[in-house]
C-alpha cells in the first residue's frame, strides 16, 4: 500500500473465534520531492488522521419466551325439540231434524 509516498506493508492475521488480531506492519519513509528530512516526514506522519480498520462484529443470539394467555371461549347451545303427537279419539254426536211438508188442498176461495 503506498500512503502520501510511504510504503506500507501491513499483514494481518484475524481469528474470530476469540478475536485475537496479529499484526506485522513495515513502514518504509521516502524523503519526498519537497526536500523534507526524516524528521518532517515522521512528524506529518503523527499528525495525519488514524486509520481506520474494518469493523469486527460479534453476534450474540438472545431467546425470549413469552407466555401470551388466549382466551378460547365455549358456548354451548341448548335446543329443546317439541314433538307433538296427535291421536284421535271418535266422539260420536247425534242431531235432530224436523222436515215440515204442507199437503195443502185448497182454500175456502177455491170451491166457490
Amino acid at each position: 500500500m503506498l500512503f502520501n509516498n510511504q510504503a506500507i506493508d501491513m499483514n494481518s492475521t484475524i481469528d474470530g473465534n476469540n478475536n485475537v488480531v496479529d499484526q506485522d506492519m513495515n513502514i518504509d519513509i521516502n524523503m519526498n520531492s519537497n526536500g523534507m528530512g526524516m524528521g518532517q516526514n515522521m512528524e506529518m506522519m503523527n499528525n495525519q488522521s488514524p486509520i481506520i480498520e474494518p469493523v469486527q462484529e460479534r453476534q450474540v443470539n438472545r431467546t425470549f419466551v413469552h407466555q401470551v394467555p388466549h382466551v378460547c371461549p365455549i358456548h354451548t347451545r341448548i335446543v329443546n325439540h317439541h314433538i307433538f303427537k296427535h291421536t284421535y279419539c271418535p266422539r260420536y254426536t247425534c242431531c235432530e231434524e224436523n222436515v215440515v211438508c204442507n199437503i195443502d188442498q185448497g182454500s175456502c176461495c177455491n170451491f166457490r
